[in-house]
């Protein structure tokens, strides 16, 4: 074997790993988003709901920081060539960032008041509902698309 091939062995071999790393802990994005969910639907006090949604929070930004780290890492491997399936989990990741940074903000607002706090916890409910939604239409597509 000379250089070239044992060269192009590394980077599939790389390229397959990473794929699998991407695979794994996007699928592991759900859990958060369950989670969440089953604190919003179960709390019995605001400040327990708070509490456990903090709880919750840094394992989000890591799992959605991997992926997207992993992402850029098999986009350059590709020689950053996009397709369908890639632009679509690109813009998932910047919804699901976005919500969670609009959540923040709003939560801000919303301690202040008993109301505020039930307009938050149903913004809260609906949003991540919403994202477990987009997560697995996103899957599916991402699986069963061929092009």
């Amino acid at each position: 074997m000379d250089f070239e091939e044992n060269f192009s062995f590394f980077l599939s071999d790389a390229y397959t790993q990473g794929s699998l790393m991407h695979e794994i802990f996007t699928c592991m994005f759900i859990l958060p988003y369950v989670w969440y969910l089953l604190v919003l639907f179960s709390h019995k006090t605001y400040l327990s709901m708070n509490n456990k949604i903090y709880f919750i929070m840094p394992i989000t930004f890591f799992l959605l920081s991997v992926a997207i780290v992993t992402g850029i890492f098999l986009l350059s491997m590709r020689g950053f060539i996009f397709d369908l399936r890639i632009i679509l989990m690109i813009i998932v990741c910047y919804i699901f960032l976005a919500g969670e940074i609009y959540r923040l903000v709003t939560l801000k607002k919303a301690k202040t008041s008993l109301e505020g706090m039930k307009k938050y916890t149903k913004f809260c409910k609906i949003m991540y509902f919403l994202f477990l939604l987009l997560y697995f239409i996103v899957i599916g597509f991402s699986k069963a698309y061929k092009g």
